[in-house]
């Protein structure tokens, strides 16, 4: 687990005359000139990063956390494959959330939590409505995101949060829980002289414990 005390983003951005068709089979949202949330997905569905997507004069640019850049442009020059289409980055950009405050009053994800590269519908479902697009046409991901929004599919590790004073006690709460993965405290913020915690807890996850704090976020 990590405390955010500030928030760092990059842009990775694509140009050249195949740049927005490529874009667009690659990104969750549509690629358009009107700022969007947007998922860069692997073909097997899971997140590679969260960000904000646009298009600016047939430059598409994805803003993300900076630590989560290389992975995004390493998993994009997967499928640069005869398209003209160049990568290029700007780092110091300037980004959604301008401190750790507005991140968690938006219950959005941080670096930390997309880094854990689950399924969409792990991080919650207004995640999904907010940055995944299903009339678009195909994206790289989007038949297993489809499927899981179709049926309406319970995930096994579900994006959580909540305020305590004690987040090594979280931690362990939520470890407790489920088989051996990816639960446990992820990230925190003093906000106001209070913790303010993310994490990941397994479904199966019910201690009602008004000091933990918890909210289901997925």
């Amino acid at each position: 687990m990590i405390e955010i005390t500030s928030l760092e983003w990059s842009e990775l951005r694509l140009s050249g005359a195949d740049a927005v068709s490529f874009a667009q089979g690659q990104f969750s949202q549509v690629v358009s000139s009107q700022t969007q949330a947007s998922l860069l997905l692997a073909p097997d569905g899971h997140v590679v990063a969260g960000g904000q997507l646009w298009c600016d004069q047939d430059v598409v640019i994805f803003c993300v956390p900076a630590s989560l850049l290389e992975a995004c442009e390493k998993r994009l020059r997967r499928f640069l494959l005869r398209v003209d289409v160049t990568l290029s980055e700007r780092e110091n950009a300037t980004g959604p959330y301008e401190s750790p405050d507005a991140l968690f009053a938006d219950r959005w994800p941080s670096e930390h939590e997309w880094a854990l590269g689950l399924p969409p519908h792990s991080y919650g479902q207004w995640v999904v409505d907010s940055a995944v697009s299903f009339q678009k046409g195909c994206f790289t991901g989007q038949e297993l995101v489809g499927r899981a929004d179709a049926r309406g599919a319970t995930m096994p590790w579900r994006f959580v949060g909540g305020l305590s004073m004690d987040i090594d006690a979280v931690d362990a709460v939520l470890r407790a829980v489920g088989p051996e993965g990816p639960q446990g405290v992820t990230s925190y913020a003093s906000i106001s002289g209070v913790w303010h915690w993310r994490g990941v807890a397994h479904r199966s996850w019910a201690i009602d414990k008004p000091e933990y704090g918890v909210e289901f976020m997925a």
